[in-house]
């Protein structure tokens, strides 16, 4: 459910180079979510003191959905040319950090439903599995009927219903879930304009927070779900006010609007050239430019080869070949296009790591060299 992240997060593993992190909400949801569902569980199993065994199971089945919900996101994002910072789980389920926001309504709308797509699958999966085990009993199973199955068939069963509940959430159209980025991709291609797009996604998110939370309160006090109220509200109270966040910020946007990184960046940079040797490439440049860090390495076509930074050269020309092109010892380096939206630059991952992003033309050739100063003034002096 890609609705809220942000903060610090603990690492738990890494697929195919994504970061998989947690909050440390998601140890105190994950506590609660078994200590709320060990009773049902026993009374659903046949067999006696399994409660806990499956209650277990089914938090790690259900927050790994929101994994795979979350990878399917990640891995559409990857394909579209967007970097993906990681993926954390927290209080209400999990979120994609992208390195950017999408460029194109069929961009927004192919990353948006990767995830939904993840979570159908999966439904259509557990359920097929549960319902060739139980059979009509199925829903019985899912919804804790007293004795209605085994360990496994009653856990199969639940998570089928619970990936059918999260897939119909997400696809509420309320930004910023799911459902709320397809509309919002939908709105923008048929108006043109993303930001008024955005603000009508999430004005529609807004009005679904106020229901959410009208109906935790109709739950709480009605007294027969106090905790199930309680949660609805504090859901709701979340999701409006991250829409309300997106309303903010296309607002903020609208004033950044028309400024690229090509108007911004320092379009004469100190580069090196590509073919250039190790030990020319540490005598000319790192040690004429005291403190320079790094250097953007060059073709001879101009093409952007990659990034040299100063141990690497260092060690090549003193301790390895020094006549090997500095092309060879070059790391990559996250690029961005000249026509990239300053908006687009705001809390960029790598601009604040490497403190610099390059930028190329659509043919991948250097352009100039965006700084996180250059950011700044340009924000200073586009809101003052």
């Amino acid at each position: 459910m890609s609705v809220f992240g942000g903060g610090n997060s603990l690492q738990l593993f890494r697929v195919r180079g994504i970061r998989v992190g947690v909050h440390p909400t998601w140890f105190l949801i994950l506590f609660l979510f078994i200590w709320w569902t060990n009773d049902s569980f026993a009374n659903a199993i046949a067999e006696p003191n399994q409660g806990f065994y499956a209650a277990v199971i089914a938090a790690f089945l259900f927050f790994g959905s929101i994994v795979l919900h979350e990878l399917g996101h990640a891995f559409a994002a990857r394909r579209e040319g967007i970097g993906v910072g990681g993926i954390d789980l927290f209080f209400f389920g999990g979120f994609m950090r992208a390195m950017r926001d999408s460029e194109t309504p069929g961009e927004e709308f192919r990353v948006a439903a990767a995830g939904p797509a993840v979570t159908l699958i999966l439904t259509l999966v557990f359920g097929g599995v549960g319902y060739a085990l139980l059979g009509d009993q199925l829903i019985h199973a899912a919804t804790f009927d007293y004795a209605s199955g085994t360990l496994v068939e009653v856990v199969v069963a639940f998570t089928a219903l619970a990936n059918a509940g999260l897939f119909v959430l997400n696809m509420v159209p309320a930004f910023p879930l799911d459902g709320g980025r397809i509309t919002r991709a939908v709105a923008w291609q048929l108006s043109g304009d993303r930001h008024k797009a955005t603000r009508f996604a999430a004005y529609l998110g807004q009005g679904f927070a106020v229901l959410m939370m009208g109906y935790g309160v109709y739950v709480f006090l009605g007294e027969s779900d106090q905790g199930g109220g309680l949660w609805w509200i504090v859901l709701g109270w979340m999701l409006g006010g991250a829409a309300r966040a997106a309303v903010a910020q296309s607002r903020f946007a609208d004033r950044l609007d028309g400024v690229t990184a090509g108007d911004i960046m320092d379009s004469e940079p100190v580069t090196i050239p590509a073919g250039l040797t190790v030990e020319r490439a540490y005598d000319e440049f790192f040690l004429r430019y005291q403190g320079w860090p790094w250097f953007a390495v060059v073709e001879d076509d101009g093409h952007f080869a990659g990034i040299a930074h100063r141990a690497a050269v260092e060690h090549a020309a003193l301790h390895e070949d020094p006549a090997q092109p500095i092309r060879i010892v070059t790391a990559d380096s996250e690029q961005v296009r000249t026509d990239t939206p300053l908006e687009s630059l705001i809390g960029n991952e790598p601009l604040r790591t490497l403190g610099a992003l390059m930028a190329v033309d659509a043919e991948g050739r250097l352009r100039g060299v965006v700084t996180v100063e250059q950011v700044s003034r340009a924000l200073q002096a586009r809101l003052a």
